[in-house]
């Protein structure tokens, strides 16, 4: 799966709609001359802005995209409502309907799927392809005119219940003509998130994938390696759960799965104790433990608790984006700064950008704060039409936009113009008010 655009409109605090745009400014037909998506589209896009502008937004959108598509049909039938994040500071926005659309690459054409969601379910539904030089529909569902049609070639018709994508349907049908492209798109998707929660379920999934061999030990030393922390080497411990926990577990888990989940993270399904199957509440628990190069003949190991923030945050980036890199998709990373050094943030960025590295064609979306890729310092050159800024306006509403659209100024230091706030992004601070504050306790 390759990602041309995304279109999103009413998620949380994206009230109009915005496009995120991987592809290069050569596309300028439905499919490139050359048959070479590669070469029509950007491996990398990054989201700059202010705290609170809503560069989150825009990755939590794609990312209740791809949720949607993986869970409407089983774990988000049993909500009591249905699972969505509308704008919630304009009373009409709240009661509306919102809208999501993927233009992506599946086995080499082009591919157009979207669906329109409100608080009674699926309202629309579409998917188009490109099989020579026209648009072809696949699939065009429609709540108020009671339709839901499939083209010809796809031999039979999916039944679905109104709160459930026809693509979520199918990625459970395995002999329907659309489960492969459901099963692409969910697949070649994975997102890191800067939350400690996130991080630690990451890291916990490493640890297993260690254990059943899908990762290996040198792989993990050898990122390690990459970022010169010191581990020469990495174990996995294993911890005996008593039956009794796992009875607390077991009933835990029951007592979720009754429980409406909450509608601020309604894409994190997939990550909580209630989607849990009995079978997967494992009777061990596995942790890792790094050895330190040092001078004593023998050097303890250290857990994970241990390890530094940078250690931590690296190892949560770099497996996931070893994993994209090697099999391709689509990876997405949120604050991608966060605890990592900047030289440290250009390896990962230069492997994504480096054809010869990223031979799988996978794609990079990120956000930070960081002005250092931006700046002619960094050896990692970002083209216009993949950087993005976000900005907030005063009624809460994230704007997006490239630096593309921005008069091109082929001198221009582009971090300092962006801190200076020329393509907004910047947060507008108050420091008189602090300094007051400050004052205010001598008074």
């Amino acid at each position: 799966m390759t990602l041309l655009s995304f279109t999103v409109r009413n998620h949380t605090s994206i009230r109009d709609e915005i496009t995120v745009d991987l592809a290069r400014p050569s596309l300028r037909t439905l499919r490139p001359r050359d048959d070479n998506w590669g070469n029509a589209t950007y491996p990398i896009a990054g989201i700059f802005g202010g705290n609170a502008t809503g560069k989150s937004a825009v990755l939590d959108a794609l990312r209740y995209t791809f949720a949607a598509i993986s869970l409407s049909a089983t774990a988000w039938q049993a909500s009591k409502s249905v699972h969505r994040a509308p704008f919630m500071l304009d009373g009409t926005a709240r009661t509306s309907s919102s809208t999501y659309e993927l233009d992506f690459v599946h086995e080499g054409h082009r591919h157009l799927y979207g669906f329109e969601v409100d608080h009674d379910g699926i309202k629309r539904e579409w998917l188009r392809d490109v099989p020579s030089s026209r648009w072809r529909t696949l699939l065009d569902r429609d709540r108020n005119a009671g339709t839901l049609m499939f083209h010809q070639s796809l031999r039979a018709k999916i039944e679905v219940t109104g709160r459930e994508l026809v693509l979520s349907r199918a990625l459970l049908l395995h002999d329907s003509p659309l489960h492969p492209v459901a099963h692409d798109l969910v697949s070649g998707f994975d997102c890191v998130l800067v939350k400690d929660s996130h991080r630690t379920a990451r890291l916990s999934s490493i640890a297993d994938s260690l254990a059943e061999g899908t990762i290996t030990f040198n792989d993990l030393e050898a990122l390690l390696q990459v970022a010169d922390i010191g581990v020469v080497k990495v174990d996995i411990e294993e911890t005996n759960i008593p039956e009794h926990v796992r009875l607390a577990l077991g009933r835990l888990r029951r007592e979720l799965r009754e429980e409406e989940h909450s509608p601020s993270d309604v894409a994190a399904d997939d990550d909580e104790p209630s989607a849990m199957d009995d079978d997967q509440l494992a009777q061990v628990v596995r942790h890792l433990v790094f050895t330190h190069r040092g001078t004593a003949d023998e050097c303890p190991k250290f857990s994970i608790e241990d390890e530094s923030d940078g250690t931590i945050a690296w190892l949560a980036i770099a497996v996931p984006a070893l994993e994209a890199l090697r099999e391709g998709g689509l990876l997405l990373v949120d604050e991608i700064d966060a605890s990592l050094h900047p030289h440290l943030l250009e390896v990962l960025l230069g492997a994504f950008a480096d054809p010869l590295v990223n031979a799988r064609q996978a794609q990079l979306i990120f956000t930070s704060h960081e002005s250092y890729v931006l700046s002619p310092l960094s050896e990692v050159e970002l083209e216009p039409e993949q950087v993005w800024f976000t900005d907030k306006t005063y009624e809460g509403i994230t704007e997006l936009t490239c630096l593309a659209d921005f008069p091109k100024h082929p001198d221009a230091n582009v971090a300092r113009r962006y801190l200076t706030g020329r393509y907004g992004g910047t947060p507008r601070l108050s420091p008189s008010t602090l300094a007051a504050l400050v004052g205010s306790e001598e008074r």
